[in-house]
């Protein structure tokens, strides 16, 4: 009954979803006027609104004047539906992160912990963010900051509310010995697990021991502020190489909004995780929909386009990187511990930073395209 209870949740919030995803890119208002069709401007009925049911009932249709509504409306509350269910099952029936206090007896009790159902809720919170910044951006390139910094401040108080290592007491934080780095190899595994994964550095300072609301606070925003940082050095590199505008400073909202939940750890990890699951995305697009027209103008490949309309190799970042973050989350009980020294270790961490900035630019400046002869006519 709770699985049953969170999917169509989730379905109702992929409805409101929808409504987020056509209204915003066109700066119209979310509540005024209701639900109607874009053709007719006939208002839809309550009983036509139902999520999934009334798609299929009206056949992808307009009741009155028949015009097709398109199939994102379907897709965006089923997998909304599937994205709580499962998030739900991950964290609060098998306890993928491994956290003690989050176990559930679901023999002893019908009732999940209210521990158990905040962190769902707070999660779930940011699930919604990176679905709909994923949609707008993959249908018009843009991710409007409407979406990434109400949910991103949602992140910070939450941070805030839950800190490192909570549900866990501050004491799991004495696994590793103090006055021992947490970059030493006998303490590879030792750090604790929260609704924050991890802290924003370890052993914690003094004036934001484990447990406080400093500590959360401070996590959340570093988080938030690494996500953002990260993307727009990234952007500036590759710019400054290749010569042309490439990614969005809405994938930097994006990544700013995913590190006030999850920290900065895995908000920088993200962006090379979800740059792989763009190129996934973009191959598959490729398989499915096979070349495009031998009269399409062929562009330089860029990860998001900035202005003027998509062109055929153009890729919206936004989809590839909140799968990156996605994955990254839930592969943290494995990848947390493989990457504790170089997190952990503050000039270990600043090489790595400038070797992977200098191979940056590099890259982009050996993709870098000569510029073009001006045709005479234009001269």
């Amino acid at each position: 009954m709770w699985c049953l209870g969170v999917f169509v949740l989730g379905l109702c919030v992929g409805s409101f979803l929808n409504v987020l995803i056509a209204r915003l890119p066109y700066e119209k208002s979310i509540i005024w006027p209701s639900s109607r069709c874009f053709a007719c401007s006939r208002p839809i009925r309550f009983t036509d609104n139902v999520p999934i049911l009334g798609y299929l009932l009206l056949r992808g249709k307009c009741r009155f004047c028949k015009a097709p509504f398109s199939a994102r409306y379907l897709w965006v509350e089923l997998g909304t539906g599937v994205a709580f269910l499962a998030l739900f099952v991950a964290e609060v029936l098998v306890n993928w992160h491994r956290i003690p206090e989050m176990n559930f007896n679901r023999l002893a009790s019908n009732l999940p912990p209210g521990r158990c159902l905040a962190m769902f809720g707070y999660h779930a919170t940011l699930v919604t963010g990176l679905i709909a910044a994923a949609a707008i951006d993959a249908e018009h390139r843009i991710i409007p900051m409407q979406i990434t910094y109400p949910v991103m401040v949602v992140g910070i108080i939450g941070g805030a509310l839950m800190p490192w290592p909570w549900p866990q007491p501050p004491s799991t934080a004495n696994a590793i010995p103090a006055g021992q780095p947490w970059f030493m190899i006998q303490n590879f595994g030792k750090v604790p697990t929260g609704v924050q994964p991890w802290p924003f550095w370890g052993p914690t300072p003094a004036f934001a021991p484990p447990g406080s609301w400093q500590l959360g606070l401070l996590t959340s925003l570093i988080g938030a502020l690494a996500g953002s940082l990260v993307v727009r050095a990234t952007k500036w590199l590759f710019e400054t190489g290749f010569g042309r505008e490439a990614l969005g400073l809405g994938d930097a909202d994006l990544l700013m909004m995913a590190g006030a939940f999850l920290g900065w750890q895995i908000a920088v990890l993200s962006l090379f995780a979800g740059a792989f699951a763009g190129l996934m995305l973009k191959l598959a697009e490729f398989l499915l929909r096979g070349k495009p027209p031998d009269n399409t103008v062929p562009t330089p490949p860029t990860l998001v386009p900035v202005t003027g309309p998509p062109q055929a190799r153009e890729l919206p970042f936004g989809p590839g990187l909140a799968i990156g973050v996605v994955a990254t989350w839930f592969a943290w009980p494995w990848l947390g511990p493989q990457l504790q020294f170089p997190f952990f270790d503050g000039e270990t961490l600043g090489w790595l930073g400038a070797m992977m900035g200098v191979g940056l630019l590099a890259a982009a400046l050996f993709l870098r395209r000569p510029a073009e002869a001006e045709p005479a006519a234009a001269r």
